[in-house]
């Protein structure tokens, strides 16, 4: 046994003298020292906060060093004009509002290299006590806005389209707090949507936000820019920064919490709460993508409107130019295209697109578009041709499907040819072939014939090509149809299933997220997913198949390989150090040791960290990851078999006030009594947890509104009249909010459904239960019990 354990000890001591070797070899794009990294200033238009997150990230992740760029980031001071400070070199990038725009057009020579958000979170904010909840409402009200108008004009303009000029309002000076709109001091307050209504909510205030965008006056925020002199320069260095900015971004919006701990840890110098920083970075994330699921993409036809807002407040002449305000990368290759096809591709129709919401790495539904490997190679298509695409979301692959029969859907970004989808589908020519292999148990034995393991439970993904495939060449196959990779994975771990079918990266990506053990993956059905464009037969007469195609021939190897080391692989900074690699030796050696002798203890270890991912660290509830994917199984029952269920989301009243008054540590054994409160209340089939601070979300399968709301009630009766060993004149209770699902739903909705009643809880004077009743009646079963 010691001989094979130093056999792989030496194998694996190869692998890492190899490793390090190719990595000194490949240094052009991955820089070791500071001293072959280029200096890069960039300057914020404000304090740091979650608003800056994807530059706080693209550092700290290395992805900036990967591009040869020492990155140093500048909080707002002193009312600088970010303009100003490009023009003169003191910043070589900048970050400002749609108001560039105007400056562009007024001679300074500045380049747009990418929008941060597609909407400004810029509004008008009221209290709900105030009565004033559209613009016309504000006629001779006070404002509280920055002097500056061109930073403001989609509010004036907002406030201009209800009949009401700036002569009909009272303009205050800014102060920045929101005690003042509290206090009654102003009417309305120009407000972030990401910032000052969590602060409001935090005090159980009601409010109303009136957004421009619903006014139809959406405009830009957060425009990356540099000079055009700098461009000029170093082009290089302008698409590096911009790459790995796009990737800081994409990561910080696909893990919002741990950025959120990132800022705490670094930048946070406003003193914001990770709560505060988490409500910011999902609200910013709703902001961020545009119709077609792309980040950063600037619009000539948007700034043309903008820029008739311009026009109209007198900040630009009249006979301005946006032509060389938008940076257009080089490798937006055009091909060439026949009359025909060029005659399509003017008519610019925005064609809808379908995708998979839950095979990572390949494909993700995230803040409502779609990303991962497969979207990636849309994206390259979009840019080849100039085809413009908007998402469709859907909950699971078999929906997607449907609304492609059902023509609901123009394209499908990644599918597989069959009979019976080529029905309704064109396929365009493969582009992506992953190996198709079987996830298992880790005892099944390595050489067990397929035929066998088709006679054994089988899970594959609900409307996947391998269902008709498998079929077809194993009629009486024993095929399980599950909703994802997750849940196949889940199911061959209890036994209910023998295997699940499906990509080895889906498969890998989907264990390390539930940190699964006891899997391992055989490759026993020697087939392979070849993935293609599919286009709805409706287009059947039209060259977009054959424009598609082009494309896709077009794709370098370079590119391939820049897409899959994108989502498969992650890269990480290395340097060529051989003290380094002497501590790998001893590493790989002492976990060898480790494996032969402590293999059990690993294993019991193993379990352990497995159930830490899934439960609160503090009240060792389900955590909000595994309520997420009790939701979604949940979501798929109910849709599958017709049953009910219903959530209730509930949190600690005036829990700050406890915190302030008698410390975290008190406020923490709070929490925990809550936990204890909830397995002594809930049922054995309830799926409850901590969704965040005082937050706490209830799962109840097979449960009407009805039902939930009493439930809900025991509760709250139970948390006001617990003894929490606090200063007798303290109570401690809890507002509610019940929402039962509707048919299709997703997620987000039952939960926002859910935090909206609770909201009304909150407003209507706490400690009580409140439900949201959908598209049903409403009736009396609201409470407002304060007893």
């Amino acid at each position: 046994m010691l001989y094979h354990a130093f056999k792989l000890l030496f194998i694996l001591l190869c692998t890492a003298l190899a490793t390090l070797s190719y990595s000194a070899q490949n240094s052009g794009t991955k820089y070791t020292s500071t001293e072959d990294l280029t200096p890069v200033s960039l300057q914020l238009i404000w304090k740091h906060q979650f608003q800056f997150a994807g530059y706080y990230v693209a550092k700290q992740k290395g992805f900036y060093r990967q591009a040869g760029i020492d990155l140093s980031i500048h909080e707002y001071e002193n009312n600088e004009d970010p303009v100003a400070t490009v023009l003169t070199g003191e910043r070589d990038f900048a970050l400002g509002r749609s108001t560039i725009l105007a400056q562009r057009i007024n001679g300074a020579r500045i380049v747009a290299l990418l929008a941060t958000f597609q909407n400004s979170p810029l509004m008008l904010l009221t209290t709900e006590k105030s009565g004033i909840s559209k613009p016309a409402d504000l006629l001779g009200k006070r404002i509280m806005m920055t002097p500056d108008a061109e930073k403001q004009v989609e509010l004036l303009a907002m406030l201009r389209q209800s009949g009401i000029t700036e002569s009909d309002f009272e303009r205050q000076s800014h102060s920045f707090n929101i005690n003042d709109l509290i206090e009654g001091k102003t009417d309305a307050m120009a407000s972030y949507l990401s910032n000052e209504p969590f602060q409001l909510e935090e005090k159980g205030i009601g409010y109303t936000m009136m957004q421009p965008e619903n006014y139809g006056f959406s405009m830009y925020s957060d425009l990356l820019f540099t000079s055009e002199a700098l461009l000029l320069e170093k082009p290089e260095l302008v698409a590096a920064f911009r790459q790995a900015t796009i990737k800081g971004w994409r990561y910080a919006f696909s893990h919002i919490e741990e950025t959120a701990d990132l800022i705490i840890a670094e930048y946070n110098s406003q003193n914001r709460s990770k709560a505060a920083l988490i409500f910011e970075g999902e609200q910013l994330a709703k902001q961020a993508f545009d119709k077609e699921g792309r980040f950063g993409s600037i619009q000539p036809e948007k700034l043309r409107v903008i820029s008739q807002l311009y026009l109209l407040f007198n900040l630009i002449p009249s006979d301005y130019t946006i032509e060389g305000f938008i940076y257009h990368p080089k490798d937006q290759a055009r091909l060439s295209f026949n009359q025909r096809e060029k005659q399509f591709l003017a008519n610019k129709q925005i064609f809808k697109v379908c995708g998979d919401p839950l095979w990572e790495p390949y494909s993700q539904l995230k803040f409502n578009h779609y990303e991962g490997v497969i979207p990636d190679y849309l994206q390259l298509i979009s840019r080849r041709t100039g085809l413009r695409f908007e998402t469709i979301t859907s909950q699971v692959w078999s929906q997607s499907i449907a609304s492609m029969k059902a023509a609901k859907c123009d394209i499908i970004a990644g599918a597989m040819q069959t009979p019976n989808r080529a029905k309704f589908m064109q396929f365009s020519r493969p582009y992506l072939s992953m190996p198709a292999v079987l996830a298992v148990r880790s005892d099944t034995p390595a050489n067990m014939p397929l035929q066998e393991i088709f006679r054994q439970p089988l899970a594959i993904i609900e409307g996947s090509a391998f269902i008709e495939i498998i079929r077809g060449r194993v009629p009486d196959a024993n095929i399980m149809p599950v909703a994802s990779v997750s849940d196949g994975l889940k199911r061959v771990q209890t036994g209910e299933v023998f295997a699940l079918l499906n990509a080895p990266d889906g498969i890998s990506s989907a264990i390390s997220q539930l940190h699964l053990s006891g899997i391992k993956v055989i490759d026993q059905v020697r087939d392979t997913w070849d993935i293609s464009v599919a286009v709805n037969r409706t287009y059947q007469d039209t060259p977009l198949l054959d424009i598609i195609n082009k494309a896709i021939s077009s794709i370098t190897p370079e590119e391939r390989d820049e897409i899959r080391n994108r989502w498969i692989r992650i890269t990480f900074e290395h340097e060529t150090d051989y003290s380094l690699a002497w501590q790998m030796t001893a590493i790989i050696g002492a976990l060898l040791l480790f494996l032969i002798y402590r293999y059990r203890v690993i294993h019991i270890h193993n379990q352990q960290l497995t159930e830490m991912a899934r439960h609160d660290p503090l009240t060792s509830l389900y955590n909000r990851r595994t309520l997420t994917e009790s939701l979604l199984e949940s979501c798929d029952i109910a849709r599958r078999y017709k049953r009910p269920f219903s959530v209730i989301f509930f949190d600690l009243d005036d829990f700050k006030v406890i915190n302030d008054h008698f410390g975290h540590n008190e406020g923490d054994r709070v929490l925990k009594e809550v936990a204890d409160i909830l397995h002594s209340n809930c049922r054995l089939s309830d799926h409850y947890g901590r969704w965040g601070g005082e937050e706490f979300l209830i799962v109840l399968p097979e449960s009407n509104l009805k039902e939930a709301l009493a439930s809900a009630e025991k509760l709250r009766r139970a948390i006001q009249k617990h003894d929490f060993k606090l200063a007798p004149e303290t109570l401690i209770s809890g507002s509610f909010g019940v929402a039962e699902y509707e048919p299709d739903e997703s997620i987000n909705s039952i939960v926002a459904r859910s935090d909206k009643a609770l909201y009304r809880a909150k407003s209507s004077g706490k400690n009580r239960v409140c439900n949201d009743p959908g598209d049903k009646k409403k009736t009396s079963a609201e409470r407002h019990q304060n007893n």
